[in-house]
């Protein structure tokens, strides 16, 4: 009878203890949604300490995780670009102190975000060689941002809107312009009136202060953690390159500089080069308070 004893209580302790690296609850790890359109978020939030330093890869890239000391949290924010293919994507959670890891699946639909018709001067649109040379460079000025190294995160807790203008022109929409199919609408377009204060969605710092062909007068900021958030056609801009930015501050007035058809505030955020809906973000961030 005391050998039975024996035997069972080493068989409960065997029964109890972790014996793979997916042992750890699932309670730990949570998700906004299992399931995002193309071009929208989804907040991951892992409950661990400071120390645990977990790892995530999303889309065959890593992902930068804030620490919410107050919850214990570890969230960041998983993007699918306005142009994803359709399908499951497979997210990659590591918890190296405890030699956890685990797949997540996360399912990316279609949407249809509509079409936009606009009618512009045509120097706007059919590009001489002068500007399109200079269209060109541009463009690689640009492009060289996506493919920096991510700094760490700068932002706390909720995004906020830039301005408080209605929506003129939605997220995604297919652009028309004079009769002829262009690129979708890759931010928002916010109603302003020229000289309105154009306020930073979140602390970082201005990487690129340009006046552009198509953008005009242009900010992009740095928030960290592959965040990047964009803000055209402005009036004028009151941010060099290399400033620091707090969440709220002024960084310029709005304008209708570039190709605009009149003074508004097109506002656009990448994560980790994926280009999404910034409405989605100062929506889904709001949970990094709740």
């Amino acid at each position: 009878m005391r050998l039975f004893y024996i035997v069972f209580f080493l068989m409960a302790c065997f029964l109890l203890t972790p014996t793979d690296s997916n042992s750890l609850s699932g309670s730990h790890i949570s998700f906004s949604s299992t399931e995002m359109a193309r071009g929208d978020i989804i907040l991951l939030s892992i409950k661990a300490g400071m120390e645990e330093g977990p790892r995530v890869i999303w889309m065959e890239k890593e992902i930068s995780l804030f620490f919410n000391r107050d919850r214990s949290l570890w969230q960041g924010f998983l993007a699918a670009d306005l142009n994803s293919t359709l399908g499951k994507y497979k997210a990659i959670i590591q918890m190296p102190l405890s030699d956890f890891e685990k797949d997540y699946y996360i399912q990316v639909v279609d949407k249809d975000y509509g079409v936009r018709n606009l009618t512009l001067p045509k120097e706007k649109v059919e590009l001489g060689k002068e500007s399109l040379n200079r269209v060109e460079k541009e463009s690689a000025e640009v492009n060289a941002l996506w493919e920096a190294d991510i700094t760490l995160p700068k932002w706390s807790s909720a995004f906020i809107m830039p301005v408080d203008g209605d929506i003129v022109g939605p997220f995604g929409k297919r652009s028309v312009i004079n009769n002829l199919e262009r690129s979708p609408h890759t931010g928002v377009d916010l109603r302003a009136g020229t000289g309105d204060p154009v306020k930073s969605t979140n602390n970082g710092k201005a990487i690129l202060v340009a006046d552009h062909f198509f953008t005009g007068n242009s900010v992009f900021l740095d928030h960290g953690g592959g965040i990047i958030s964009m803000y055209f056609h402005l009036d004028k801009i009151l941010v060099k390159a290399g400033d620091t930015v707090e969440k709220g501050q002024v960084i310029g007035l709005a304008g209708s500089t570039g190709r605009a058809t009149g003074p508004h505030l097109h506002w656009g955020v990448r994560i980790n080069g994926s280009r999404v809906n910034p409405l989605t973000l100062v929506d889904i961030s709001k949970g990094l308070e709740e």
